[in-house]
Parts: structure tokens; sequence; C-alpha cells
């Protein structure tokens, strides 16, 4: 048994429904779907020896992870692209989860890892139920289809890591961004400004206290988009 069966009987079974929901993309076990604000990324992720020994499963053994990264987001990390098109990786995106099994599997009751064995005899069992727990990706995928929703949940829901996570918790960083440009693309000028106040006052605070050079440019970066903002208006 290898990874790379894994790989074929997810190529043979699942990239043709993920092809069909448009994800036409993809590289390895990472597939893509674009929109014009926004990708949705879906990824199998493996194990090396390390990672699988403690956790107690084979490195044949995956789990399915999804994200949506939000193009109108100011980058701050190189993106990687292909043939011109952003290609972000899982760990990228703004919005993230994990898909659980729909099976039990006393070998490993972790919910978001399908176990297959050394033998690779359960292969079939773990792929056809990942083929099912797919459509439960999709529904997810929904919840950001509109920048309404996402002002919504960014304004409304904590982060929770059974559903959806990876875009902070209420008064940090990462939030106020994300609300300040959602808020932008909305034409709530004045939403995004005080977002973009409170992602500067956190920058300063930090510098004071930690003093690493990161803050002063990030400091400069959001003293110069308050100002683009406010020009814009």
């Amino acid at each position: 048994m290898d990874s790379k069966k894994v790989t074929k009987e997810i190529n043979s079974k699942i990239r043709p429904i993920l092809k069909e929901n448009g994800f036409d993309k993809y590289t390895g076990r990472t597939y893509w779907r674009y929109h014009s604000d926004r990708i949705d990324i879906l990824n199998f992720q493996s194990f090396n020896s390390y990672h699988s020994e403690v956790m107690g499963c084979t490195t044949f053994s995956y789990s399915v992870n999804l994200s949506v990264f939000l193009d109108f987001i100011p980058g701050r990390i190189h993106v990687k692209e292909k043939n011109g098109i952003k290609r972000p990786n899982e760990a990228e995106g703004n919005f993230r989860r994990q898909l659980k099994k729909g099976i039990i599997q006393p070998e490993l009751k972790t919910e978001d890892v399908w176990y297959i064995d050394n033998e690779g005899k359960n292969l079939s069992d773990c792929i056809d139920d990942t083929k099912k727990q797919i459509k439960v990706a999709f529904d997810w995928y929904k919840k950001f289809n509109s920048k309404e929703k996402i002002l919504n949940i960014l304004n409304d829901q904590n982060i929770d890591m059974d559903e959806t996570w990876g875009f902070g918790n209420f008064g940090s960083a990462n939030r106020a961004e994300l609300l300040a440009y959602t808020a932008f693309e909305l034409g709530d000028i004045e939403l995004c400004l005080v977002k973009l106040n409170e992602l500067l006052e956190f920058y300063k605070e930090n510098k004071i206290k930690i003093g690493f050079e990161y803050y002063d440019k990030q400091i400069k970066n959001t003293e110069s988009e308050i100002k683009r903002i406010k020009n814009y208006t």
C-alpha cells in the first residue's frame, strides 16, 4: 500500500464530482474553484511518518480541508500563481474548515481523519464515505457566496473549530482587517474606517509592548490605507 493508490482513488471517484461543481483547477491533491471575488480551496491532506505516528494513523490516511480565500483583501503574503492565476494553499484561506467522516473507525476515533489500513483493504469504503461528505463541503461554501453573508459572519459569529474558523476572534486584528475590506466592498466606508483605525491601534499597542519592526511596517501600511480610503470618499 502507498499514497499513490489513495491519490488514484481520489482522482477516479471524487475528482469528477469536484470538476462538475466548478473545481476545475488542481495540482496534486489540492483543488480550486474561482469566483469574481473569492477562491474556494479543497485539499486532501496526507501525513508524514512523524505526524501519522503522533496521531495514531498510517501515512496513507487523509483529512479533507476546506477554505475560502477572499480575493479583495490586500495581500500581505505572496500567493503562488500559475499562468497568472492565483493558487493559494488551503492554509492561506480566510475561512477554514475540516470535513468529518461519516463512518465509525475503531482504529482511529479522530473525526476528521479517514484511517486507511496498511493493506488498503478499507480504502474503497473511505473514499465512498468521503464522496458523500463532499456534499457537506459544497453547502459550506455557499455561506460565503455573497459579501453580505461574509459581513454578517464577521459581525456576528464566533469561530467554531467544528464549523468555521480562521477569521479570528472578536476584537482580533485579523477580523478587523476582514471587516474593513468587506465593508469597503459593500460601500460602507464608515465601518471600513472604524475597523482600519482599530487595526492601527492594535499595531501601535503591540509596537510599544513587543517592539518588532514588523509592526512599524504594518502601522505605515494601515495609515496609508486609511488615507487612501478617506481620499476615495
